[in-house]
């Protein structure tokens, strides 16, 4: 009878398990496919733009940007598979030897994406505010652009500091592991370990809300831009980026992904009676990082290709029933110059600003 009441009992439990599983196996599908099918497209169009994307003020900060992207779509590429190979592990209980090898590899894949993501992202949220702030000041005070705008050289040391910051202090936060490790978490260490969990936390947390901030800067340039041009059909100063400013802001909306998982663990930390700050500080950081992990590659990519009207008139023009097409997406099949023009009717992205 007992037996009885326990399989009735574990049977939800057991039809919820299979569910979780397979709803997580269709999300991570759909993000797969995605991430396939959206990046060789974003390659194509940032081929097709290049040489005008050079003639940009900023544009030693985006094409970093650009190659922190392409770098980070390929480890989220390693990360989506390690995931998919410790999942299939995990449910279908394997123990062979390719099992043991294939499971190995996704643990050390893992790492490896978060380390580079450790030392990343905060760089890359800080260039992202820092271009919102630029743009800010130089729209409302052309003036000081010639002091804002970092040359090539400038920039390449700018870049070498803040990277060499960022790995020190993950660095610093590393050997706090490894000495709480070894000490077998002594109290002295303790004071250590958790002075550099907060600061870690502090600022990772601070420069996401610079990256959230940011888009306030954008909407305040977009609505003055708008006001003027209503006022005045013949105005020709410069105006803002949009796909930068369109880029910030559903970056702004994906960070609040990040709340429902914040809430989720917050509240789980409240059933003990002593939380600690670091604790506190951990349950906010580590969602925000994970989010920043999966979708800030893929939201540069999405709205590279559909916030500039140019490319979205380019891509709906592009026959994709033809195997050219694919070829010279997939590929990397170069195109004459004369040829896009003529087929795609790419035009500069001024005239669209003006055309809007």
């Amino acid at each position: 009878m007992e037996e009885d009441l326990n399989l009735t009992l574990s049977l939800p439990e057991t039809i919820l398990q299979h569910s979780f599983f397979f709803y997580h196996v269709i999300l991570m599908f759909i993000y797969f496919s995605s991430v396939f099918i959206i990046f060789p497209i974003f390659i194509h169009f940032t081929r097709i733009n290049r040489e005008k994307d050079r003639n940009a003020s900023i544009y030693p900060i985006t094409y970093h940007l650009y190659q922190i992207t392409i770098i980070s779509q390929f480890m989220i590429i390693i990360l989506a598979s390690s995931i998919i190979i410790v999942i299939l592990e995990t449910y279908f209980k394997h123990t062979n030897i390719i099992s043991f090898i294939l499971l190995n590899l996704a643990i050390i894949s893992s790492i490896i994406v978060y380390i580079f993501n450790l030392i990343v992202v905060p760089v890359q949220n800080l260039l992202i505010f820092f271009l919102a702030f630029q743009r800010f000041l130089v729209y409302f005070c052309p003036k000081s652009e010639k002091y804002l705008v970092p040359g090539e050289k400038r920039f390449k040391c700018i870049i070498k500091w803040l990277y060499s910051l960022s790995i020190f202090g993950n660095t610093l936060y590393g050997i706090k592991f490894i000495l709480q490790f070894i000490t077998s978490m002594h109290e002295q260490k303790l004071i250590f370990g958790t002075f550099w969990s907060i600061i870690n936390s502090v600022v990772y947390i601070t420069l996401d809300a610079f990256v959230m901030f940011s888009s306030i800067f954008y909407l305040s340039i977009f609505l003055h831009y708008r006001k003027i041009t209503k006022n005045s059909t013949n105005y020709t100063k410069s105006h803002p980026e949009k796909a930068i400013f369109y880029q910030t802001l559903v970056l702004f909306c994906v960070k609040l992904l990040g709340v429902p998982m914040m809430y989720s663990a917050i509240n789980n930390i409240f059933i003990f009676e002593d939380v600690q700050t670091s604790t506190l500080l951990n349950a906010i950081y580590y969602p925000l990082f994970i989010t920043d992990i999966l979708t800030t590659p893929i939201v540069f990519q999405i709205t590279y290709i559909f916030c500039n009207k140019a490319n979205l008139e380019v891509l709906l023009k592009m026959n994709f029933r033809n195997a050219k097409t694919w070829r010279m997406i997939f590929c990397g099949a170069e195109l004459r110059k004369s040829q896009v023009e003529n087929e795609y009717s790419l035009r500069t992205v001024s005239e669209v600003f003006e055309e809007a």
